[in-house]
């Protein structure tokens, strides 16, 4: 677990210097792993994500160590589409 944690913070690096590039406020560069509790079932883990550029993201998920996998991959494709939609507005010349 400890190895994807490392993974997870290296994405929200590499996120923060993408993101940071555009107009953006302190809450684009904060993710969450929300647990609840609710009506003496197993709890569920909820990754969050209350920014201005990506909106809301709310994923459920049934265990922490899925949300934490679900957390990287969702860091990862959203890096991925910033970087390509930086490529493509730098060859549209808008940055």
């Amino acid at each position: 677990m400890e190895n994807i944690i490392n993974e997870i913070t290296k994405l929200t690096i590499e996120w923060r210097s993408l993101a940071g590039k555009d107009h953006c406020k302190d809450r684009d560069f904060h993710w969450y792993i929300r647990t609840t509790w609710s009506y003496g079932k197993p709890p569920v883990y909820i990754v969050e994500h209350h920014g201005y550029i990506l909106n809301e993201i709310t994923e459920e998920y049934s265990t922490y160590e899925e949300a934490l996998l679900g957390l990287k991959n969702i860091l990862s494709e959203k890096i991925k589409e910033e970087k390509h939609y930086q490529e493509d507005a730098r060859h549209e010349g808008y940055l």
